[in-house]
């Protein structure tokens, strides 16, 4: 089967959630089809993986492009110009001539059975194909993010954009729903929403992999009172997070244990998110690292603060895959099937999360007992290979209906 996969972004370096999954599938497809990608290229910072990408593809269609930086006077004046338009900001920003037309050319030579997009945001540049099976890949379900965005924003300004946002959201994502053959979550929760949210057919799950070998426990000593969270910094849910955490949970968690620390690891944090937490000196900005692996294990307890977001949040397999103890929101492991009390502790009020934290941090033996079984669950139902044998059983079926 000869499958053409249209993504916005470059799937290396494969450092956020996103890239990895898409990456990680990839890898599997191009085993069992004729996979041919499409993507942006960002010069000269994706240059050095370009060789790389026959991991794969058989063939691949580069287009240049060059992101505009977050919290830039650019940034700020193309959400101005956007603001006004009847698609979503993150939608219109997926918007590219360039990659819209390379798609139809590609498309044209024929030949393919079956059109991927990957995210629903660059599906804006698929509108109007035709004659050939498509299927969605929804990494999230995107009117859940400026939702929880309007539910927790501050001030009235904020509040009325992310209204408008969503409803905009809502709109759109519901549109594509029925434009496209197929639809791919990443969790029966996400399928669900959107069966109920859109009157949606055809929508599979598919589970959440994670290497197992690769993120596994490790002997290197832990350090008491440390927490470690990490995830792409430069993604609004996580900077909010950490936020939150820093200015309304941390001073809670400081009353019983004064010398708790905790260590930020990923890429691209803003200066207005540095310039935050240079007021709490219990917080460490790490940003980009090679391996996150030996940070996570030298840390006692894993967090993901998330009040916004959607999809499922790889970096919680990694961390539970190393045995690592961890206190979330609901929010931050939504779609996963993990117990409360039994793989983690799930808290979602600043008091309830605080005492979760202390209570791990006081409790070498729960931590244990924690971070071996979601050691097990993972290493018994998460692997990329289980994910990529449902994807491609998905992708087939498109293709005969």
């Amino acid at each position: 089967m000869k499958v053409l996969f249209f993504a916005q972004r470059f799937p290396y370096p494969m450092d956020t959630g996103g890239k990895i999954r898409t990456g990680k599938l990839l890898e599997y497809l191009r085993q069992v089809f004729d996979v041919t990608l499409i993507s942006n290229i960002e010069s000269p910072k994706d240059d050095p993986y370009v060789s790389q990408v026959g991991k794969l593809c058989s063939e691949f269609y580069s287009v240049p492009w060059k992101e505009v930086k977050k919290y830039s006077l650019a940034f700020y004046l193309r959400v101005l110009r956007r603001m006004f338009s009847r698609y979503p900001i993150s939608v219109i920003t997926d918007f590219s001539p360039d990659l819209k037309r390379t798609l139809h050319e590609v498309l044209a030579k024929g030949g393919y059975d079956l059109l991927i997009c990957d995210f629903l945001q660059p599906s804006i540049n698929c509108v109007d194909v035709r004659n050939i099976p498509t299927l969605l890949f929804q990494h999230n379900v995107e009117a859940v993010i400026p939702r929880r965005h309007y539910e927790t924003a501050g001030n009235p300004v904020s509040k009325i954009f992310w209204w408008f946002q969503w409803r905009q959201m809502v709109r759109y994502e519901g549109q594509a729903c029925h434009r496209f053959r197929t639809i791919v979550t990443v969790s029966e929760h996400d399928k669900q929403l959107l069966q109920r949210d859109y009157s949606a057919q055809n929508v599979h799950a598919i589970p959440t992999g994670v290497d197992t070998q690769h993120f596994a426990p490790r002997s290197e000593p832990e350090c008491e009172n440390t927490l470690i969270f990490t995830g792409s910094m430069d993604w609004l849910p996580n900077e909010d997070a950490i936020l939150w955490f820093a200015k309304d949970i941390l001073w809670r968690i400081k009353r019983h244990i004064p010398g708790v620390t905790l260590t930020v690891v990923g890429r691209n944090p803003s200066a207005y998110l540095k310039g935050k937490l240079a007021l709490y000196p219990e917080v460490h900005v790490e940003g980009w690292v090679d391996d996150v692996r030996p940070y996570i294990s030298r840390h006692a307890v894993y967090i993901i603060p998330l009040r916004i977001g959607g999809g499922t949040r790889i970096k919680a397999y990694e961390a539970l895959a190393m045995g690592k103890p961890m206190v979330s929101t609901a929010v931050g492991v939504e779609g996963l099937p993990l117990t409360n009390g039994r793989h983690l502790l799930i808290a979602d009020q600043e008091e309830a999360f605080a005492q979760a934290v202390v209570t791990l941090l006081t409790d070498k033996e729960l931590r244990r007992r924690l971070g071996q079984a979601a050691r097990a669950f993972v290493t018994e139902h998460c692997s990329w290979d289980r994910a990529g044998e449902e994807f491609a059983r998905i992708c087939r079926r498109t293709v005969q209906v």
